[in-house]
């Protein structure tokens, strides 16, 4: 029986569409998780504990940074190996990343747990919330030395062409995590509780994980007689994976200005700030599906050596991004109100959160066609673009957002316009890249 599917089989289109589809509904039940689990927070605990998640949410992507830079490189290595001849390398390679994956958790997780005063103080956390922050990372953090195990497995199945059963994996940790949230919380945890749930569903994840693997999947389960450090495989692995956790850091970077400024509005701003970060999340259900999409597609046919159909991948992924670009439209004109009403009664809150929304929600809807762009180029492996794309987006956006704020004091349209230039900039560099082929790589590297 043949493990996953081989998507530059058959009508282009429709394997797109069918990998698409469970790869949204994970990525929607995902958003709605967070949403949710923002929900009880607000309501149980209050102003202070959204603004609390908020101050937490950049360190949090410091740790996210490092695993996005761990699974797209499994996403990149598998799904180019799948669709050649060189399936069975992948179980050279999986084995290593399993390794790297768990070896980056630890060291992660506890580099920014024994430096948590530090990032604290440089987001200006104010002091009513100052020790609660500490006390949901330092759990959050625990936890997520298993996530790192746990997306690297997701990823390479999604590799493979399966998006299905990562759809059923990741469903039952989510709605662990939702059902436990309020229970802890109840119980007199606070916001400690809301962690311990986050972390106790992400090593229920893992284990429901690895059991898959050992009875399901011959090519990605964990063997130990497969483990290969070898020069070509550190060589390709880092050629992905460094430039693209660099990447990553650059543009949370850019992040932890916007948390700086919006707390110069207090626990308003940052609630604020909080709740419209919520949407940007509900809106990036639709970007992280397309870029995945994207990845995966264009890795495999990257992989089959099959480059002259990589301008219908481009094609067919506009197609599909046109109705749900116009739908964040809609929403962004016509519902901002009623979702920034769902976390809070405060009516200071909502009233700023609905002002930052009306200008950021511009950039809001090119989310799709950046993630479009953004996915093609990590599908070729060539993960040293998109760093000096994002670097450059990164630091146009941090002088604007700054120099507004500095020159006339106006921290929401300072951020409104500074993440604008962010997504106008990247997706120009990305046109730019794809006109200029150089995504066809020159060799194969093996492993």
């Amino acid at each position: 029986m043949q493990e996953g599917t081989d998507l530059t089989n058959g009508n282009l289109f429709n394997n797109m569409l069918k990998f698409s589809i469970p790869l949204l509904i994970t990525n929607l039940l995902s958003s709605m998780y967070n949403i949710v689990d923002g929900i009880w927070i607000g309501r149980l605990i209050g102003d202070t504990g959204v603004a609390t998640t908020t101050n937490c949410w950049p360190i949090i992507l410091v740790a996210s940074s490092i695993l996005t830079a761990v699974t797209v490189t499994t996403s990149v290595m598998v799904s180019q190996r799948y669709s050649s001849k060189e399936k069975q390398e992948i179980k050279n390679v999986i084995t290593s990343l399993y390794i790297i994956s768990i070896i980056l958790g630890v060291i992660t997780s506890g580099i920014l747990i024994l430096s948590l005063d530090f990032w604290l103080d440089i987001f200006n956390t104010p002091t009513e919330i100052l020790q609660m922050s500490r006390e949901y990372l330092t759990i959050y953090l625990i936890g997520y030395v298993f996530q790192f195990f746990e997306m690297t497995i997701i990823e390479s199945i999604r590799a493979t062409g399966n998006s299905k059963t990562p759809l059923i994996l990741l469903t039952i940790v989510m709605i662990t995590n939702i059902v436990l949230d309020p229970i802890f919380i109840l119980l007199g945890f606070g916001i400690g509780g809301a962690a311990i749930a986050t972390a106790v569903s992400m090593i229920l994840g893992l284990i429901i994980d690895l059991i898959y693997v050992k009875k399901k999947s011959k090519l990605l389960c964990f063997n130990a007689k497969h483990i290969n450090f070898n020069k070509a495989f550190i060589s390709e692995a880092s050629k992905i994976g460094f430039p693209m956790m660099i990447e990553e850091l650059s543009t949370i970077f850019t992040i932890m200005v916007e948390v700086y400024v919006s707390n110069s509005l207090g626990v308003v701003g940052g609630s604020s700030y909080g709740i419209v970060s919520k949407l940007q999340q509900v809106i990036w259900i639709i970007g992280g599906t397309v870029c995945t999409l994207l990845t995966v597609v264009v890795g495999q046919f990257i992989g089959k050596r099959d480059f002259d159909n990589l301008s219908k991948v481009l094609i067919n992924g506009l197609k599909l991004i046109f109705i749900p670009t116009t739908l964040i439209a809609l929403f962004i004109i016509f519902g901002s109100t009623w979702f920034c009403t769902i976390f809070t009664n405060n009516s200071e809150v909502i009233q700023t959160a609905i002002s930052y929304l009306s200008i950021v929600g511009i950039a809001f809807t090119l989310v799709p066609l950046c993630q479009l762009l953004y996915g093609f180029i990590l599908g070729t492996g060539k993960t040293k673009y998109t760093f000096a794309y994002c670097a450059l987006a990164s630091v146009a956006e941090i002088v604007i957002v700054l120099y507004i704020y500095n020159q006339y004091n106006r921290p929401l349209e300072a951020m409104g316009l500074g993440i604008l230039a962010w997504y106008i900039i990247l997706i120009v560099l990305c046109t730019i890249f794809y006109f200029s082929k150089k995504w066809k790589p020159s060799e194969k590297v093996n492993c």
